[in-house]
């Protein structure tokens, strides 16, 4: 009885080049699944409610007033509402004051926005800042 020989692929640079492709694109999603859990993980458990200082940073007249009832009616305690520095933000912000992220990312959720910074300042006045911005239409119905 014959041994069979067994034929080898052979490797061409379409195989390696398709290899690597496949091999960036589940990095990719790796990493966008990573990021993303932050924003859209289910709650932490929490010691309170937050406080809020909601900023109008898109200049539509009465969208901080807005925006902290709809933060008050999802149990925030929001302490203030007033006029960001400008009217010319294209996003909303939440900014954590605290050092905890996790009322900031609470706040994120609540507003569908992945835009979380933390800003410390040395007497921190609230938990969380956020700043409207003319995307409210993701979390405020017209």
């Amino acid at each position: 009885m014959a041994k069979k020989k067994r034929r080898r692929r052979k490797r061409t640079p379409a195989s390696f080049l398709y290899t690597i492709l496949v091999v960036c694109l589940l990095a990719a999603i790796v990493f966008l699944a990573a990021s993303l859990y932050g924003v859209y993980a289910p709650p932490p458990a929490d010691g309170g409610p937050a406080r809020v200082l909601v900023m109008n940073g898109c200049g539509v007249e009465g969208i901080g007033l807005r925006t902290a009832r709809f933060l008050r009616s999802h149990g925030h305690d929001v302490v203030d509402f007033r006029n960001a520095d400008h009217f010319d933000y294209a996003e909303t912000i939440v900014i954590d004051r605290s050092g905890d992220m996790d009322d900031a990312i609470g706040v994120a959720r609540l507003l569908k926005t992945p835009n979380v910074i933390q800003q410390m300042p040395e007497t921190p006045l609230v938990d969380v800042a956020v700043i409207v911005g003319k995307d409210y239409g993701r979390f405020l119905p017209e």
